[in-house]
């Protein structure tokens, strides 16, 4: 048996057995005698003239087998087996090429996907940092305001003073 695999197809070709009574020499027989082991085989099996053709793996269009028979040779079904192999093969490129573009569609989506990620990140980022420069802005003017309501108490405080005296 010959097999020939590629990228998940495989191509067989098998010679048929013939098989045959089994004619028992007298050695065979006297060793079978002798060893209770040995089995003395009930047919003889012989390669026949006869070729079995297989192909698997990929998308088949019409048959996988071929054989040899009484009415049709195998080098009569060589065109429909060379088809079928085409068609598989191109069936395989169509695949291929529907998963190449595939992936590249979801490599797109994701880049576009990824980018709109960052523009999300980067307006987030910006509105906490706008609300933090808020709050630290309100927090310097309650500060002043306070720094300067304290100031004026003091002015009072020391105007009042000056006043008694």
């Amino acid at each position: 048996m010959s097999v020939l695999r590629s990228s998940g197809s495989s191509v067989s070709c098998v010679q048929h057995q013939g098989s045959r009574p089994h004619v028992a020499p007298q050695k065979e027989l006297a060793t079978a005698k002798k060893d209770s082991w040995v089995r003395i085989p009930r047919f003889d099996h012989t390669p026949s003239e006869r070729l079995r053709f297989v192909l698997s793996g990929g998308q088949p269009h019409r048959a996988s087998e071929w054989a040899d028979t009484p009415g049709h040779s195998l080098e009569e079904q060589l065109a429909e087996i060379a088809q079928e192999v085409t068609l598989r093969g191109e069936a395989a490129e169509r695949r291929r090429q529907d998963e190449i573009e595939a992936a590249r569609q979801k490599r797109i989506r994701w880049e576009a996907a990824m980018e709109e990620a960052r523009i999300q990140y980067a307006e987030v980022y910006r509105i906490r940092h706008l609300e933090a420069q808020e709050a630290a802005w309100h927090h310097a003017t309650r500060l002043t305001e306070y720094v300067n309501a304290v100031r004026a108490s003091r002015g009072h405080a020391a105007g009042a003073g000056q006043n008694r005296r």
